[in-house]
């Protein structure tokens, strides 16, 4: 892990505020909690047959606010009896986050560390992973991305990609992440939204048959990122957002009329009556 310069520091900021001025403009706020168990009774009242991934939930992985946050998004703006009622506005997104320290995450899969480690666990079988030898090793303080929900409303808008990219970049900067990745379902379907949505582009075949945290079958697939790649995302972000904002404001200058083209206004009845 090295550190993060000053000009890192303020490129981080940049980017947050912008992506919360996106949310504002949209209706949306946001917060950050380190109390993951609050996200777990979320999604235990939210309709649907949700999986609860043990990787992120207090009571099966040790997560703690030093290792762990979440990233709530909430309607700004409440009907009037839920604000007499002083109800919280509603959460309409949400994203967990957690960090292992590792020499190679991908050890921590095939031992189930990363699944259960509150306690030792009595019926044990090693994760099949597929081709370990050609898996990427990646190690020291990677950030582990889950428990991703969007209310089926918002579903296919831009507001999973800020939250996505805004949690990652709160990881690099509080944590000092050197690796972001995260654990999906094998499918074309999740390989392009990690692509095209979670503006990730590395990403593997991972396991193989009977998966730990979700107590099924399922094939899955990491997608991972270095804090390097993140940096250059989004300076390159913040550097098209600040052109934009240039052009934008060059072309509103261009339709004001120049100071000898402006028009004089006709001057009121009662007031020429005055002046004359």
């Amino acid at each position: 892990m090295s550190r993060l310069t000053d000009e890192e520091f303020l490129v981080i900021q940049e980017f947050i505020d912008r992506s919360r001025a996106e949310l504002d403009r949209r209706g949306f706020t946001i917060e950050v909690d380190s109390d993951l168990s609050k996200w777990v009774r979320l999604m235990r009242r939210i309709p649907g047959d949700l999986d609860i991934a043990s990787t992120h939930d207090p009571s099966r992985t040790y997560i703690h606010p030093a290792n762990a946050f979440w990233v709530i998004i909430r309607e700004r703006d409440q009907k009037l009896m839920a604000r007499l009622m002083r109800r919280e506005p509603a959460i309409v997104a949400c994203l967990c986050y957690r960090i292992v320290e590792t020499d190679n995450i991908a050890e921590e899969i095939r031992t189930q560390r990363l699944f259960f480690d509150r306690k030792p666990i009595l019926d044990f079988r090693p994760v099949e992973l597929v081709e370990p030898d050609k898996l990427p090793v990646i190690g020291g303080m990677v950030g582990l991305a889950g428990g991703f929900w969007v209310h089926p409303k918002l579903r296919g808008s831009k507001l999973t990609n800020i939250v996505a990219r805004v949690t990652r970049m709160l990881a690099v900067r509080h944590y000092g992440i050197d690796w972001h990745v995260s654990l999906v379902r094998d499918t074309p379907r999740r390989k392009a939204m990690i692509h095209n949505t979670y503006d990730i582009s590395n990403s593997v075949s991972i396991t193989r048959g009977f998966y730990p945290p979700y107590g099924r079958p399922y094939d899955m697939q990491m997608s991972y990122m270095h804090r390097d790649e993140m940096m250059r995302r989004i300076k390159q972000d913040n550097l098209e957002a600040a052109e934009e904002n240039a052009l934008e404001a060059a072309e509103k200058q261009e339709t004001l009329p120049a100071p000898d083209e402006q028009v004089a206004l006709p001057m009121p009845e009662e007031k020429r009556r005055l002046v004359n």
